[in-house]
């Protein structure tokens, strides 16, 4: 049983601001308490799921899985954290979240980062090739590009030649602007995370090669889930598309496997928020609340997706089913002799983790998303992976990759090549 450890809001805010300024590295400018964390310079996404992770460790109560949904300031964390129930820490082991178990079941095609960042919001970082790009820069341009690039099945991606920097006009009023990579036939582009201010124009370019490799690498997961079709693909644009286009979409991605795809659009008054609507054999259409004006600008809330998404995955409870067994696996489920096996696969991951984080000494004993990491985010995730290919000397399955997604399913897939080779 956990001690129970008092401490009221204003205790909380100091160890919360602690807590981010260790995790920023320096001391954060006009802190107060109505700060949003959008206007912190520099705070990302995972950086959040960071404070909360390191807040959990020093409370006895446990912190709610929701406990990020509507948080906009430092004080919506704060006082949600405060009214967060005591727990103890007997009861049964965790089971996988409900946002977590439903959204990974699905894809976005690449219309934006939207979708990207409700699954990074629910703990979901193991990278995907079309999580945070576009298509094109023009979003008009974006379905017709996304079905040449699926015609041609991602033919020359990667290859550094087709590869160029850019920063996108969106992009030059930033307080830190962000390069982003794009292929010159194609003009698909994604995130780098690289800024402008850490890498100038005259050296950018050097970090093509790396991107190559983690393009080629994401390439090839991508293909393989569209063989399996596994996932429901998201497609939501702001640029109205139409049935036709939207079923010659369908029909690409049945050229490759069994695939399903949702057309996400705004509810209106004939669809509230949640409906969906069968349009053909593995074609839905999707009704979402339209947004308010909030800190995601145009984009939905994560809890009107969570509703969507529950909604469309009763159409498909083969694949709700296949993530939870995959994801909700509990360590101390496993047969006593095998659980020696499993620690030294830990301290495997651990090591290669830590030598790809540069973090000294890192230990996943007790972790059990990569989301608890500081740094490990999407593209740290492909080099962590490769770098398990590498010391096995083998390749990753389709169904590995699905694994790795959580620390204790990771450490599975490793234990497993422990035992190959």
């Amino acid at each position: 049983m956990l001690h129970k450890i008092e401490m009221d809001k204003n205790s909380m805010m100091s160890c919360v601001k602690d807590i981010m300024e260790e995790t920023l590295g320096h001391s954060i400018p006009l802190w107060n308490p109505d700060l949003k964390f959008t206007d912190i310079v520099g705070w990302g996404n995972n950086m959040t799921v960071s404070t909360v992770v390191a807040l959990q460790k020093k409370l006895s109560h446990k912190l709610p899985d929701t406990l990020l949904d509507d948080v906009v300031t430092i004080d919506d964390l704060v006082t949600k954290a405060s009214q967060a129930s005591e727990i103890s820490s007997a009861g049964a082991p965790k089971k996988l979240s409900e946002r977590l178990r439903v959204f990974s079941n699905f894809e976005s095609l690449g219309e934006d980062c939207e979708f990207g960042l409700v699954q990074q919001r629910a703990g979901i970082l193991h990278p995907h090739l079309l999580r945070f790009s576009a298509a094109s820069e023009n979003s008009a341009d974006r379905l017709p590009h996304l079905m040449m690039l699926l015609k041609y099945r991602l033919h020359q991606l990667e290859k550094p030649d087709f590869l160029d920097m850019f920063l996108p006009e969106e992009e030059w009023n930033n307080v830190d602007p962000e390069w982003r990579i794009r292929h010159k036939m194609y003009k698909w582009s994604t995130h780098t995370g690289l800024l402008v201010k850490n890498f100038p124009k005259e050296t950018i370019s050097q970090k093509i090669p790396d991107f190559s490799v983690v393009i080629e690498f994401m390439k090839s997961q991508f293909l393989r889930e569209l063989e399996l079709g596994r996932k429901v693909w998201i497609w939501k644009s702001g640029v109205p598309s139409s049935l036709v286009n939207i079923k010659k979409l369908l029909d690409i991605l049945k050229n490759y496997g069994p695939n399903k795809l949702l057309w996400v659009q705004n509810a209106d008054q004939d669809h509230p928020p949640g409906t969906i609507e069968k349009l053909d054999a593995d074609l839905w259409c999707g009704y979402i609340k339209k947004p308010n004006e909030h800190w995601k600008g145009h984009w939905s809330e994560d809890a009107d997706w969570l509703e969507l998404l529950k909604n469309t995955l009763q159409m498909y409870p083969e694949l709700d089913s296949f993530s939870g067994a995959v994801a909700s696996q509990n360590i101390n489920a496993l047969p006593q002799d095998s659980r020696s096996e499993q620690d030294d696969a830990v301290h495997v991951l651990s090591r290669l983790v830590s030598q790809q984080l540069n973090i000294p000494n890192l230990s996943l004993d007790s972790v059990r998303f990569p989301s608890e990491i500081s740094g490990w985010d999407s593209l740290k995730h492909v080099n962590i992976i490769m770098a398990v290919e590498e010391h096995f000397k083998t390749s990753l399955s389709a169904e590995d990759f699905d694994e790795t997604q959580t620390i204790q399913g990771f450490t599975g897939v490793v234990n497993r090549l422990m035992q190959a080779s």
